[in-house]
């Protein structure tokens, strides 16, 4: 569960989503949405942009460390001598790894939230929502 959860709310939440609804599935990213869909005056694209290109450079990291303990956790199950302590290790280094950048990608959304005004928020905190519940 954990590991699906990281998984919509980083890649496909950031990189993915269109339209402005959880269920469109046409390719844009974070930026481009709120953009579109949130009306971001030029005082508010200042002070963001810093914040965005802070947390990509986080988010690529964190993406790094699932993408390494994704293929530690595949090795540890085709290994031959796998016992149950080194998968549980190596699953917990997965979740860890999730968690993270689960709980970057969301900080990162209250972080901006603090620069958009009431009714943009609500859009961007009713789009992370949607995103987070689809199927």
């Amino acid at each position: 569960m954990a590991g699906g959860t990281a998984w919509l709310v980083t890649d496909w939440t950031l990189h993915r989503h269109g339209e402005g609804h959880a269920h469109d599935h046409a390719p844009t990213d974070l930026h481009a949405w709120m953009h579109e869909h949130l009306d971001i005056t030029p005082e508010q694209h200042e002070k963001l942009e810093p914040l965005e290109a802070e947390f990509e450079k986080l988010r690529v990291t964190l993406k790094d460390e699932v993408r390494l303990a994704d293929v530690s956790l595949a090795q540890t199950i085709r290994d031959p001598q796998m016992n149950e302590a080194a998968m549980n290790e190596a699953l917990e280094r997965l979740n860890k790894a999730q968690g993270a950048l689960q709980r970057a990608t969301l900080e990162h959304f209250f972080v901006m939230k603090r620069y958009l005004r009431p009714a943009q928020a609500a859009k961007l905190l009713e789009w992370t929502h949607d995103s987070l519940t689809r199927d």
